[in-house]
């Protein structure tokens, strides 16, 4: 198993050889009906014969402080693997992974919300799935319902929130607190255009107050807007690492041809 190690350095982040391998299972592997012995020899002498996908091979970088680090790759390249395991929410099959500082990563943002909760307790829900105290919390609902213009919802039962009323809270929550490492799985944007234009705001403030930003998208106009540094992943492989125009250009001429 790999190791994730948090201390004091010159980086925010520093990825050594880290790769993240993971078992496949087909349908029927574990039925009993189907497959009684495999299932019998897999629960009890944790032996097993299943396949392995590696997700993510041997991949080396580094993120300074200040740095703006763009992902480019095609679709099932690891681009969103890679940023979960930078997160911690996957941790690395071999490798050595070092975090300093705090990273955070905007993926589902309505992860953990109960739609049986009110807004309000959702907003207690977020703050504390973040790592948030209570009070810190408490201190950021007048701001968090100005920005997502729920004062008269709030109270109501989340199940009764629109698909939009939903996200409006989820990203008033989200995007509250400004990492060390930002890490983005494309852009939000969402609703209506009065508040895309108070989305985009927001983002902005977001990428500015944070230390370092690390971007996945396939907009490369937005990626040369908000980083001076690319990476290339083909097939859960680094294959290049440099300026991002030449990290565009490369994708373009040697990986998407």
């Amino acid at each position: 198993m790999g190791m994730i190690e948090i201390k004091e350095a010159d980086y925010l982040i520093n990825a050594t050889d880290v790769s993240l391998s993971v078992p496949v299972f087909h349908a029927g592997d574990r039925n009993l009906g189907i497959n009684p012995m495999r299932f019998i020899t897999d629960l009890y002498m944790s032996r097993t014969e299943r396949g392995i996908a590696h997700l993510l091979n041997n991949i080396s970088l580094s993120l300074g402080v200040g740095e703006r680090l763009g992902i480019v790759g095609s679709n099932g390249a690891g681009k969103s693997t890679l940023l979960r395991l930078l997160a911690g929410i996957y941790a690395p099959t071999t490798g050595i992974l070092d975090r300093n500082g705090s990273v955070k990563g905007l993926f589902d943002i309505t992860l953990g919300m109960n739609p049986e909760a009110t807004g309000l307790e959702n907003i207690y829900i977020r703050g504390l799935q973040m790592g948030l105290g209570f009070s810190d919390v408490k201190e950021m609902i007048p701001e968090i319902l100005e920005f997502s213009e729920l004062h008269d919802s709030i109270e109501n039962p989340l199940s009764t929130y629109s698909t939009g009323m939903s996200l409006r809270l989820a990203i008033a929550v989200s995007t509250m607190i400004s990492p060390d490492v930002l890490l983005l799985d494309e852009w939000i944007g969402t609703g209506d255009m009065h508040f895309r234009d108070k989305v985009k705001n927001r983002m902005d403030n977001l990428v500015e107050g944070s230390s370092s930003l690390i971007l996945a998208t396939h907009n490369a106009l937005l990626m040369q807007t908000l980083c001076t540094r690319g990476i290339v992943l083909d097939q859960g492989n680094l294959v290049f690492d440099g300026n991002l125009d030449d990290a565009l250009y490369y994708y373009e001429t040697e990986v998407s041809k």
